[in-house]
């Protein structure tokens, strides 16, 4: 009972803190079952063109995408159609793949890029999956060697407008301190780096997590930032997640939030200051479960009223669980607000 109640006064706070922040309508998600999509392990997700987005997978074997063509009402936003159209890569030089996390789309060459949290590499693919041949520069501080087993790059994204990349480890750096997990209660800063159109890394920003909100680590655990979408005008939206799954199911949890950052030209590492965007929590249930585990954000369709859209797409990892309690994959629009009262905190 205890326990019970303190998570209702967080929730409370959480929900009372985010109530003036919500700048945009988060729509009821959608089951990707409903349209007899299989279970995966999507972990980003960024717009190809013509409704079509490339998506990664965390458990492929193979190096590549996914080709998903999303239909939404041109008047509301919400999804009313989804269509895997396939897979396109090739065989993986590592033996379980690259661990793919983030995607980015380069319109001007048509190169889909992808990161991997097994070699710490950024790679570009052409539209068939092949390999392009090109990657970009990271700088060693940024390796393989420097982060904490599965908390490398798991957020990527393309500003088309500056011409530039942005990505950040999902955790600390094993040089910035311990990893930040369940029960910490101080913040830790993401070592947030860009790259030019040539591949070569430019300025670097400190990106300051929140602290956690579950107050015990579960059987499955994960904390850090998953996503970034440029949002336009050099502004960057970070997705961080949370993710606590105990023995007692019934009781998992998950905390998304969505934080918007303006990065300055500068020499040296400035800390980032965070706009709220949008938060919720989801919850495993006995019946119609909810539990939502978003990992991919990117920009969606065009309303026809000129309102810009964003899609949220929730990695599943294979439908994890039993047949009375598992995840699901899901997909959420967010729309941009009109002034009203903003999204819900509780899904």
């Amino acid at each position: 009972m205890r326990r019970r109640c303190l998570f209702v006064v967080a929730l409370c706070a959480l929900s009372v803190a985010w109530a003036w922040a919500q700048d945009v309508e988060l729509l009821p998600s959608r089951d990707l079952g409903r349209w007899d999509m299989p279970s995966g392990n999507y972990s980003g997700i960024t717009p190809l063109g013509g409704g079509c987005y490339a998506v990664v997978s965390d458990k492929e074997t193979r190096d590549g995408f996914f080709v998903f063509r999303v239909v939404q009402d041109s008047l509301t936003g919400q999804v009313t159609d989804v269509r895997n159209e396939g897979f396109r890569g090739v065989e993986s030089a590592l033996k379980g793949g690259r661990d793919a996390e983030g995607v980015a789309f380069t319109p001007d060459d048509s190169l889909v890029w992808v990161s991997g949290e097994a070699d710490q590499r950024i790679v570009a693919y052409q539209l068939d999956g092949t390999m392009a041949g090109r990657e970009l520069y990271v700088p060693p501080f940024l390796g393989r060697t420097a982060i904490y087993p599965n908390y490398g790059f798991e957020a990527l994204g393309y500003d088309s407008v500056a011409g530039l990349f942005w990505t950040m480890p999902e955790n600390v750096l094993k040089a910035d301190g311990q990893a930040v997990v369940s029960g910490v209660t101080h913040r830790a800063g993401l070592r947030l780096q860009s790259f030019g159109r040539d591949g070569h890394p430019r300025t670097s920003h400190i990106y300051m997590l929140d602290a956690p909100q579950s107050g015990m680590r579960g059987q499955q655990y994960a904390f850090g930032a998953v996503a970034i979408c440029p949002a336009g005008d050099g502004r960057l939206w970070v997705m961080e997640r949370e993710i606590n799954v105990p023995k007692r199911r019934l009781r998992s949890r998950v905390y998304t939030k969505i934080y918007e950052v303006v990065p300055r030209e500068g020499l040296v590492p400035d800390t980032l200051e965070k706009r709220p965007v949008a938060a919720f929590v989801t919850r495993m249930r006995l019946f119609r479960p909810k539990l939502a585990n978003y990992e991919g954000l990117c920009e969606g369709a065009r309303l026809a009223d000129g309102r810009r859209t964003w899609l949220l797409l929730s990695d599943s990892q294979g439908g994890y669980g039993n047949k009375l309690c598992h995840l699901r994959d899901w997909i959420r629009v967010m729309v941009q607000g009109d002034g009203g009262e903003g999204a819900p905190f509780d899904d």
